[in-house]
């Protein structure tokens, strides 16, 4: 996770920024930093191996993301602490009722992950989130411990023990790229196996011209995709694919669906105002006013 170029980003985007989402940009820039920290903590106690590049190329070609063949090994009490780290940084910085923030402060965060399928969390991120939201009354998540934020707790903590190994990775990728063996344009994300939080469109560096890459904010990976296609269904029919932005910002677009009748946030890059670098952990927090256009339309 790049701090500097996320404060740049932030900082560029506050000086116009209504105050909203001004709150909501400072929030998750301080967030951010917790999670960075705590991430060079995971690192320093002990490395990701990744598998060796026939093994790596293999998985990735059958559509196995590579954590459900190789896993995050997550130690319990390393876990507990991030949680903690992450649930009083929200308590004390997301503007919460004083009765949820002190839940997520009280809460025995390190109880929590010695319950908790730490072999799922290294594999499966999506499923072992699901399992914990699903099963809440087994870890003695107290009523005015709302579900959303304990899910949030545990989401933002898991970027801290699957990044570093998604870094090392995509590393692994880009070297196999250059030798010919590029990673699929799939729909999830190849590494950890998370739908994709986003996508943008620029200078991918892996295209002659404009390409389009798809984000994971459970690990941080970003991985080539296909520039015309449905970001949720996969659908090549460009007749049933529509953007929509707000209006008088070109930049951030809802990509919808006729297919499947879902959609994605797409960030188009030369549209970006002046001085703003495209971080793909910033422009996730800035298109928040897309989910409110695309949850209109639902309704």
């Amino acid at each position: 996770m790049d701090l500097e170029r996320i404060h740049t980003a932030v900082a560029a985007y506050l000086r116009d920024a209504e105050p909203a989402d001004a709150a909501r940009l400072e929030f998750f820039e301080g967030l951010y930093g917790v999670i960075d920290e705590r991430g060079k903590a995971v690192t320093a106690a002990g490395g990701y191996a990744v598998p060796a590049a026939g093994e790596l190329h293999g998985m990735l070609a059958a559509g196995n993301p590579v954590f459900s063949q190789a896993s995050v090994q997550i130690d319990e009490d390393a876990f507990g602490k991030t949680c903690a780290d992450v649930a009083t940084f929200m308590a004390d910085h997301a503007g919460l009722e004083e009765s949820a923030a002190g839940a997520l402060r009280a809460y025995d965060w390190a109880r929590f992950a010695e319950r908790a399928d730490m072999a799922q969390a290294g594999s499966d991120p999506t499923a072992f989130v699901n399992e914990v939201l699903a099963n809440l009354g087994s870890y003695d998540v107290p009523v005015d411990l709302p579900a959303n934020l304990c899910a949030m707790a545990v989401v933002f903590s898991l970027r801290a023990h699957l990044e570093p190994a998604s870094e090392a990775v995509l590393a692994a990728c880009e070297q196999a790229a250059e030798e010919g063996e590029p990673v699929p344009a799939s729909i999830d994300c190849p590494v950890c196996g998370s739908p994709a939080a986003a996508s943008w469109v620029g200078n991918t560096g892996d295209t002659s011209g404009s390409g389009r890459r798809q984000y994971c904010a459970q690990c941080g990976a970003q991985w080539h995709y296909d520039r015309v296609r449905c970001g949720r269904c996969g659908t090549r029919n460009q007749g049933h694919l529509h953007y929509t932005n707000v209006k008088g910002d070109r930049a951030h677009r809802l990509q919808t669906c006729d297919e499947c009748g879902d959609y994605e946030r797409v960030v188009f890059q030369e549209d970006l105002p002046s001085g703003i670098p495209l971080v793909m952990e910033v422009e996730d927090v800035a298109m928040a006013p897309l989910d409110a256009i695309a949850q209109e339309r639902e309704a």
